[in-house]
């Protein structure tokens, strides 16, 4: 019950901040060309440095193995979501079937994991954010476009965030850490990372048509999916995980029960598909994800 109070409470901040963007995209104080350079930032600094100063932690062998344990259970989490949207949806529902696998794991998923457990905590949560971009890159890039060679190495061998966790990897081994202002100046940039989140996923719910999301009834079934029966599923197979991976399995169900990925309009307009209808389906969810993650985490608390 607790941590299911909790990430309400982080949820209603991240809504705050949400209905920010929003106000001011509608008051067109920012556009869409300055979403575009705030989802930069976000991507090029923010999130690279809220995982570099997770991994600014003193060595452990036991971390390390740990850290492994977590990217293992990722993978095999995005494996499991792949096999789910297949089932759930034909080859033709590209938008449906990419929003099954992708979580809001970056943008949602490091200020609930932060807020809930401590920035320390991200240093598990960024494995599967590092997935989230592996198989975003290849898997979802591909159902989007319906092109195999539309398959991106480039693109993951340059992303800022998988960078940012072989910098953090080499940091956490490391016995002499970084000079102390350097890690200070990293935390202080990483700290923008939720409020810019939030703008930016505010911006994209103030381009919507809200008459349109709350009436779309394809909507309110992918998010049920993403929000409930995906996590669902997976908090059964969870059970079964050994005892002492309990906070893995927290945080990484806690990133895969966030709601769709703000990728997929990214994805959208990269192929030439219906951009509205991919920030349609991420809004909505992340507004009902305001009663759904709170629920997640209370039924996870009860049956682990």
């Amino acid at each position: 019950m607790e941590a299911g109070i909790t990430v309400f409470y982080q949820i209603i901040k991240m809504f705050i901040m949400i209905s920010v963007g929003y106000i001011l995209y509608k008051k067109k104080i920012i556009t869409d060309a300055s979403t575009a350079v705030l989802s930069n930032l976000l991507l090029m600094v923010a999130t690279p440095c809220t995982l570099i100063t997770s991994f600014n932690q003193e060595f452990s062998g036991e971390k390390l193995v740990n850290l492994g344990v977590a990217f293992v259970i990722s993978v095999c989490t995005y494996f499991f979501f792949i096999l789910l949207a297949n089932l759930l949806y034909k080859k033709e529902k590209k938008e449906e079937k990419f929003s099954i696998v992708f979580s809001n794991a970056g943008f949602m998923g490091i200020p609930l994991v932060t807020g809930l457990l401590g920035i320390e905590s991200v240093f598990y949560l960024s494995v599967y954010i590092v997935c989230f971009y592996l198989f975003g890159w290849t898997y979802g890039i591909v159902v989007m476009s319906g092109d195999r060679n539309m398959a991106s190495v480039k693109r993951l061998i340059t992303n800022p965030c998988i960078w940012s966790v072989v910098i953090g990897l080499v940091i956490f081994i490391s016995p002499i850490k970084p000079f102390a202002p350097v890690m200070e100046s990293i935390s202080m940039m990483g700290s923008m990372n939720t409020p810019l989140a939030m703008i930016v996923l505010g911006s994209y719910l103030g381009r919507c048509r809200l008459q349109e999301i709350f009436t779309d009834k394809r909507i309110y079934l992918v998010s049920f999916y993403r929000l409930i029966l995906a996590p669902i599923l997976l908090l059964v197979i969870f059970k079964f995980l050994p005892v002492q991976f309990a906070q893995i399995k927290m945080i990484i169900f806690i990133a895969a029960s966030a709601p769709v990925g703000a990728l997929l309009p990214m994805f959208a307009q990269i192929v030439n598909r219906d951009t509205d209808y991919g920030a349609e389906i991420v809004s909505l969810s992340t507004l009902l994800s305001l009663i759904s993650l709170p629920l997640m985490l209370m039924m996870a608390q009860m049956i682990w």
